[in-house]
Parts: C-alpha cells; sequence; structure tokens
C-alpha cells in the first residue's frame, strides 16, 4: 500500500509546479495516514487463533524397547517450533472412560497453526516417523485443539 501511494507521489510530482507539489504530497500524507489508520483497526479485530496444543496416542508394542522409543520421541524437542513436549506411558487409574488402548502418549504445543505446518515438514519429524514404526502396533492417533 506504501509503494502505491509513493507510486501515485511520482506520477502526481510529473509535470507540477512546486505548490502543486506540496498540495499533492500533503493530500497523499494524509490518505496514508488514514489508511493506516484503517490497517490498524482491522488488524486489531482480527482475533489471534491461539497456541496448538498437538497430542499424539501410541499403541506400542508389549516387547518394544521403550527407552529407545522414546528417546526417539524426544528428538522431537529439538525442533526449533515445538513447545513443552511432554512423552510417557498409560497410567490406569481406573477410569473406564480412559483411552487405556494406547500405551503411550506425546504431547507438545506450537505458538500457532504454521508453527505446527512447519513442524510437519521438519526432517527429524519426518525421518522420526520411519525410526518409530517398528514399536509400535498400528499407526498413531492425533488429536489437537486451539487453546483458549
Amino acid at each position: 500500500m506504501i509503494r502505491f501511494f509513493l507510486g501515485s507521489l511520482v506520477i502526481a510530482t510529473l509535470g507540477c509546479t512546486p505548490t502543486n507539489v506540496n498540495q499533492e504530497i500533503t493530500t497523499l500524507r494524509s490518505e496514508l495516514i488514514k489508511a493506516q489508520e484503517q490497517i490498524a483497526a482491522l488488524n486489531s479485530q482480527i482475533e489471534p487463533e491461539g497456541e496448538l496444543i498437538h497430542m499424539v496416542f501410541f499403541k506400542v508394542k508389549e516387547n518394544a524397547d521403550t527407552v529407545a522409543f522414546v528417546n526417539e520421541l524426544k528428538k522431537l524437542s529439538t525442533i526449533e517450533e515445538v513447545l513443552d513436549f511432554q512423552v510417557g506411558p498409560f497410567e490406569d487409574l481406573g477410569d473406564p472412560r480412559a483411552l487405556s488402548e494406547f500405551n503411550w502418549m506425546m504431547e507438545m504445543s506450537f505458538t500457532d497453526i504454521a508453527a505446527y505446518k512447519d513442524y510437519q515438514k521438519h526432517p527429524t519429524h519426518l525421518a522420526l516417523r520411519t525410526k518409530t514404526s517398528s514399536f509400535m502396533i498400528g499407526p498413531p492417533s492425533t488429536y489437537d485443539y486451539l487453546k483458549k
């Protein structure tokens, strides 16, 4: 938008008298200020999407080397976009509603959806999919939500 105004200024000044140039500059500055105020007003109306929480549930084989499995998962915490990384086994507290078919869970957060999308393409994340498949019974399940 600023380029538009500067371009308009250049075009307007070609062939103008100094008085007309000054008037045109004053008019364009006023229009620029109004446009900046409108942009600021619109930006203030945009609600930030919020922090994204990403949870992954795993069915790990009974005889799997869980230390090696967890060590592979922890490599994800080195990815710049990953925040608040946690991993742990299922704890049976006797609640029949528990997702007990999953015996391991990983949770992390991201500043926003864009950071999550960057994480999805990161080489460490892509390599993890191959390296952890031998530990698991089937693919993991995920649950994502925006923290409010």
